[in-house]
């Protein structure tokens, strides 16, 4: 309740007017009846003066008014608890303000950080992933393992690595674990699609491997579609292998397909996040060297000299990410 909305009620039970109150406070009876009409708040002196003429509770008028009562306050300096209070309640004078310290943040300044573009090599930034979102002795799943590039900077010991690739006869799109058994997946199929007979032939043999140029890939998709084709179902995989919240590192780059640009990790992006995982990362690789082409007549594309480290988690749609515990 209001202090002049209380104040009305106890003059009108002693039958007072407010030119009466006014004489005995000593004040103008129009500024008593501002302070009834709440549009002003009397001092503590005038609070005082009234609660001794009403004969009522000086405490209870002090706390309609916002102000501690005199009572409390050698209480209220001594006991630590009642801090909350003195944060929502006017301080008068006689009371040192009590309120504690704002607490400084934990932490120090620094730039040495992990950022989302760097170049260099896969073996210098993927560590630096796996330090921001993979926990020590973590079971971690890379189904395209190859010639291990992306672990030649990692601690053997620092992770449970199960290593897998097509070339041994394992093909990332039906791997041999149960379900929810993973913490991490990482994937990094071959992401430029086969022109040729020999073009691309370095890049983990796709041909010999996912046959992209031909029907036999088992999609019946031919090129860019393919790599689509390959990347969804190997994510399709590694949702049902991973644990809740499990991480999903993803390597790709774009690519210019029959001269239509195709930004292959928006669509990677897109799929994914239809399937139930969060996006959390995206980091850039920039390559060392300048790449070139053994003949041009014309550019029509700028020319990729990039790809992107990907990381997503499988999540309950309930839960963030807090980093690594």
């Amino acid at each position: 309740m209001e202090f002049g909305i209380r104040l009305k009620e106890l003059r009108i039970e002693k039958q007072l007017s407010l030119k009466t109150l006014a004489d005995t406070v000593n004040v103008n009876h129009a500024y008593l009846s501002r302070i009834e009409a709440g549009h002003i708040s009397p001092s503590e002196n005038v609070v005082r003066q009234i609660a001794k003429a009403l004969g009522h509770d000086e405490n209870e008028l002090m706390i309609l008014t916002n102000r501690i009562p005199p009572s409390w306050r050698p209480t209220i300096q001594k006991s630590s608890e009642i801090n909350v209070v003195l944060n929502k309640v006017t301080v008068t004078e006689g009371i040192s303000d009590i309120r504690p310290k704002r607490k400084s943040p934990n932490g120090k300044a620094t730039n040495d950080l992990v950022f989302s573009s760097q170049l260099g090599n896969n073996d210098e930034l993927f560590p630096k992933i796996l330090s921001l979102y993979v926990k020590p002795g973590s079971n971690i799943a890379d189904v395209t393992y190859g010639k291990g590039v992306f672990w030649r900077n990692v601690p053997s010991k620092l992770y449970k690595l199960h290593a897998t690739d097509a070339q041994n006869g394992v093909d990332c799109r039906k791997l041999p674990y149960k379900d929810m058994m993973m913490d991490v997946v990482v994937l990094d199929p071959p992401y430029m699609h086969t022109p040729g007979g020999t073009a691309h032939n370095g890049h983990q043999n796709y041909e010999n491997y996912y046959k992209n140029n031909v029907a036999l890939n088992g999609s019946n998709k031919k090129y860019h579609e393919a790599v689509l084709d390959l990347y969804f179902k190997a994510g399709n995989e590694a949702y049902r292998i991973l644990k809740t919240n499990g991480i999903f590192i993803v390597k790709c780059a774009d690519e210019v397909c029959a001269n239509q640009q195709r930004l292959t990790h928006v669509e990677l992006i897109n799929e994914y996040s239809s399937k139930g995982f969060i996006v959390e990362d995206l980091f850039v690789l920039l390559r060392l060297n300048k790449p070139g082409v053994s003949r041009m007549i014309r550019q029509i594309h700028a020319r990729k000299n990039h790809s992107y480290f990907l990381v997503f988690r499988k999540c309950n749609g309930r839960s963030r990410w807090y980093g690594v515990n």
